[in-house]
């Protein structure tokens, strides 16, 4: 897609009034112009005309204009005799008839002069009438040139004068209209812009812009757009991490209380001597014992995943055999299995896989799947321990047959005080086994998935045999 730069729309806008304004030019100037000598022309006129020329007192008329058109002037009396002529007429009378003063204002083709005539009264109260004669040449060629250079200057002065005005007039008429439509194109985006960061900063992080505007505009839209996206992300994190956070110290309160609770009724009832038989006073110890531990575990479990959790804490790992970690795991928990009737089956190759993890770590994530396998599995179900290799990977499975986890459960599964119950009683687990197990994986660079199909419940640990878990040997 071709990049329209503000650079180029400027350009493009300012040639097009350019161009609008010459073609108004040359339309305008010459009726303008026509008009400007028209209106220049007319005081000339005016002075050749009679009635505007006429005194009460006939010898006192202004003959200068007229006498330098080649005309003259007739004083016709009321019986229409002359009875004063200024100037050098054409041919000399001394009377006119009526027909013949009308036939002077017939327009015909053929006319040579132009006349004007107006009536006007002496002081003495005789009724005249003012003849002016002009040869009719001086009229359509010679009004408009036939001037002193004084007029001749002034109607140059005055046609510059018209001319820059015009052009000025329409030159201002063109930098605004111009002006108008570029600031449109700019600040309306511009103001977009601005009203979307306002809202931004007011904490509306659904805020987009949709303008159309030239190409670093667009670009400035295109960004603001993403930035505002991955705010709006980052705030529903960060919600949901507060949400996680309320809810978390609401569950360790609960599991904090319910035990100690026990151990303080259990102490109470100790202290104040209510239990004779001393059997039940060590059952009573054990119940406290049993809590005290279990609260020991909370409380590890609750700092094992706060340390996890830290983006500063680096796990310190060494190149080891992966197989006989995991067969020494499983020897420890047989016995374990094999008292709740579990059917414990081991699929570990023979071979060696050396990779890089922190043994303590993974025995903690491991141990854990292990110990959710024991809890939740009924007798003779079975649990299959496997690790297998693939050319991408490393896998460390715990499969069981047992009575599976809720679809519901899917997503939050790996959230700390998860139970597969959803139940919270005291069932002396911290419901944490499963959130540490991720964290560690994620230390490992690796990752811990769930999968349910085939009626099956698999957690899988996945090793990347690259991306910094050191080399693979078998």
């Amino acid at each position: 897609m071709k990049k329209n730069k503000i650079f180029t729309s400027l350009i493009k806008n300012y040639m097009l009034f350019s161009i609008t304004l010459g073609i108004m030019l040359c339309f305008i100037f010459p009726i303008f112009n026509s008009q400007i000598q028209s209106r220049l022309a007319e005081p000339t006129i005016l002075k050749v005309k009679a009635n505007e020329i006429v005194r009460k007192d006939y010898t006192q008329i202004p003959f200068e204009v007229i006498e330098a058109f080649g005309g003259w002037i007739e004083i016709l009396d009321e019986n229409l005799f002359v009875v004063y002529t200024k100037g050098n007429p054409a041919g000399h009378r001394t009377s006119y008839t009526q027909a013949e003063l009308i036939s002077l204002f017939n327009e015909h083709s053929g006319a040579t002069e132009y006349v004007s005539m107006a009536p006007f009264q002496t002081d003495e109260g005789r009724i005249y009438r003012c003849l002016v004669h002009i040869p009719q040449g001086y009229i359509t060629n010679e009004i408009e040139f036939h001037k002193t250079p004084a007029a001749l200057m002034r109607t140059f002065i005055m046609l510059v004068i018209s001319t820059v005005a015009l052009f000025l007039g329409l030159f201002g008429l063109n930098v605004y209209i111009y002006s108008r439509w570029t600031a449109l194109k700019i600040t309306n985006p511009l103001e977009a812009i601005a009203s979307g960061m306002q809202n931004m900063a007011n904490g509306r992080f659904r805020t987009r812009l949709a303008f159309k505007a030239d190409y670093e505009l667009a670009q400035i839209q295109d960004t603001f757009n993403n930035m505002a996206e991955q705010l709006e992300q980052y705030e529903a994190e960060k919600r949901m991490l507060e949400e996680s956070k309320q809810r978390m110290l609401v569950e360790i309160s609960h599991d904090l209380k319910t035990p100690i609770t026990t151990i303080q009724g259990y102490a109470k009832a100790l202290q104040l001597g209510i239990v004779d038989d001393e059997g039940q006073r060590q059952k009573y110890l054990d119940y406290i014992l049993n809590k005290s531990n279990l609260l020991t575990a909370l409380i590890d479990d609750i700092f094992e995943l706060a340390k996890l959790d830290s983006p500063d804490y680096i796990l310190e790992t060494e190149l080891a055999d992966v197989a006989e970690f995991v067969r020494e795991i499983a020897t420890q928990f047989y016995d374990q299995f094999e008292e709740k009737q579990l059917f414990l089956q081991v699929q570990i190759p023979s071979s060696e896989i050396r990779i890089r993890f922190n043994a303590k770590m993974l025995y903690r994530a491991f141990s854990n799947l292990l110990a959710n396998a024991l809890k939740y599995c009924p007798a003779r179900s079975e649990v299959l321990i496997q690790l297998l290799e693939t050319e991408s990977n490393i896998q460390l499975n715990v499969i069981d047959n047992g009575p599976g986890i809720p679809d519901t459960m899917n997503e939050i599964i790996f959230d700390p005080f998860t139970r597969g119950d959803q139940a919270r009683t005291s069932d002396g687990g911290t419901g944490l086994g499963l959130a540490i197990a991720k964290h560690v994986m994620e230390k490992h660079n690796g990752e811990l998935q769930l999968d349910t199909r085939d009626g099956q419940t698999a957690f899988r640990m996945i090793f990347q045999k690259i991306n910094g878990l050191g080399e693979h040997i078998t």
